[in-house]
């Protein structure tokens, strides 16, 4: 699953785009998140100490009778008032000299025990110092909050003070006669916190939700035009075929758009010039094939009829011309022999050459005896071992298709008595199923492939282009292999129609 994300993520502009975006969303939701929960924190603790220190002050002017006549009775009132409060766990008071007049905590609420900041053994170090500075003070723990202010003795506090201690530690010094500690429960800080801190959470993933919906029409309409032009591109390239992509914009993907349809239509129009070209090209060769082979096989009529009769006939003037001459005249009979004989080998190779313009064989034998007949008196002639595997395919094609198929092992045949320089080939024509299979190898010198496929037509011979026109007109491609010194292989599949190739 990893592994496949992590190849869309690579391979997918809209995957990678959209992960990118919701990646910088959930940072910015983060990040707001515990900005906003940090801020909220330290403005509810600010809140709370001021709320503690505001009810110390006010207990501590409430109560200062009670503290002054050291009465419990008087000090139950204030010390309830404040006890009312919410969060408050506990009040105490204590006279000057640090002794508790009066201690009170909220009925059902387990007093928290706090250690970790030490406050009950600094209990009597508290006194003091507040009777040193006059100014309340705070001591805060793991649970609690503990908000300490002395008791003054004056009758109220000036209009000046409202509610606030005076600023002269003289005056401050002189006035007081007690303390008080209101503790306060960390816990309503807590509680608020979490609930702050799910809304925070509830609306950080709200944030993200609406930011990714966001993101992904966004992503969407980015991505829409390119999977277009992708899908146009692909099937351009596979199938040839030109499908416009839908210009909706006129920004830079719009325009790349555009550029698009006005690059496919001119490469369709190009495409389909070069087809046209190509097919009139095919047509001609195809012409001019058959033209060639119709003048083969004048020629050959004409060097069997004419030139083969007219050897025939110098022939037998030369045998008449020896008998007329005397026994005596020994030298010009030895002469009329040897000329005899020439006269025989011309007439033999003008019969091979008139045979191999228009091969005879194919029509009176079929194309399956002609090509063993055409490769076993190669191998005669040049003095090579040959290997034949080829089956009985006369009723498979036409006569034209026949002829062309000759031809084919007629040029391979002279390519190899000419380059290959090969001691050894084999031939091998099979049937399987709906084609025929047809192979030509020698064990000659090779050369470089992709060598020859990169020269130009009049560079590669007339020979390999008219084997790959004449394959190429019986509905197959040459396939041609070879490696230096490791000889060459030529083959090619041809299919068969119902009736026949025609």
């Amino acid at each position: 699953m990893n592994v496949r994300f992590l190849k869309s993520l690579g391979e997918k502009f809209g995957v990678k785009l959209f992960f990118i975006l919701a990646v910088f969303i959930l940072i910015i939701s983060f990040s707001f998140t515990v900005f906003f929960i940090h801020h909220e924190r330290r403005s509810l603790r600010h809140t709370l100490i001021d709320t503690g220190e505001l009810l110390a002050r006010i207990l501590s002017y409430s109560s200062k009778i009670g503290v002054f006549s050291e009465n419990e009775e008087l000090l139950k009132d204030p010390i309830e008032g404040i006890l009312c409060q919410e969060g408050v766990l506990g009040v105490s008071v204590f006279n000057l000299r640090g002794e508790l007049l009066r201690k009170q905590e909220r009925p059902g609420i387990k007093n928290p025990k706090e250690t970790t900041q030490g406050v009950e053994r600094k209990r009597n170090e508290i006194p003091p110092r507040l009777r040193e500075s006059g100014v309340p003070l705070y001591l805060e723990g793991r649970h609690t909050l503990q908000f300490w202010s002395p008791v003054f003795a004056g009758a109220a506090y000036s209009m000046e003070e409202s509610l606030f201690l005076d600023d002269d530690p003289m005056h401050r010094r002189t006035r007081v006669i007690g303390f008080i500690r209101v503790m306060v429960d960390k816990g309503v800080l807590y509680e608020r916190l979490d609930g702050l801190l799910f809304k925070s959470i509830l609306i950080g993933i709200a944030f993200l939700l609406l930011g990714s919906g966001v993101t992904y029409f966004v992503v969407k309409g980015v991505t829409r035009p390119l999977s277009r032009l992708t899908d146009g591109i692909k099937a351009l390239e596979k199938q040839g075929v030109f499908q416009p992509v839908p210009v909706e914009t006129k920004d830079e993907i719009g325009k790349l758009g555009k550029a698009f349809n006005d690059m496919s239509e001119s490469l369709a129009k190009r495409e389909e010039a070069l087809r046209e070209s190509e097919k009139r090209l095919r047509s001609l060769s195809s012409q001019l094939l058959k033209a060639q082979e119709r003048e083969r096989k004048r020629l050959s009529i004409e060097l069997h009829d004419e030139l083969g009769q007219d050897l025939a006939l110098l022939k037998h003037r030369l045998r008449s011309i020896r008998k007329k001459l005397h026994e005596d005249q020994a030298l010009l009979r030895a002469e009329c022999e040897d000329t005899n004989q020439y006269v025989e080998q011309i007439i033999d190779n003008v019969r091979r050459l008139s045979r191999d313009l228009s091969p005879s064989t194919l029509e009176d034998l079929g194309l399956s005896s002609a090509l063993r007949w055409l490769i076993e008196d190669f191998g005669k002639r040049h003095s090579m071992d040959t290997s034949l595997d080829i089956g009985d395919i006369d009723h498979l094609f036409s006569q034209e298709a026949q002829t062309n198929l000759y031809r084919i092992f007629q040029e391979a045949l002279t390519n190899i008595s000419k380059h290959a320089n090969a001691n050894r080939v084999s031939f091998v024509v099979k049937k399987k199923d709906s084609r025929v299979y047809f192979l030509m190898e020698d064990n000659g010198k090779g050369f470089d492939v992709d060598q020859v496929k990169e020269m130009q037509s009049f560079e590669k011979g007339v020979g390999l282009a008219a084997m790959e026109e004449r394959v190429h007109m019986l509905g197959a491609n040459l396939d041609l292999r070879s490696k230096e010194r490791k000889g060459t292989r030529v083959s090619f599949t041809i299919p068969i129609s119902k009736g026949g190739m025609s």
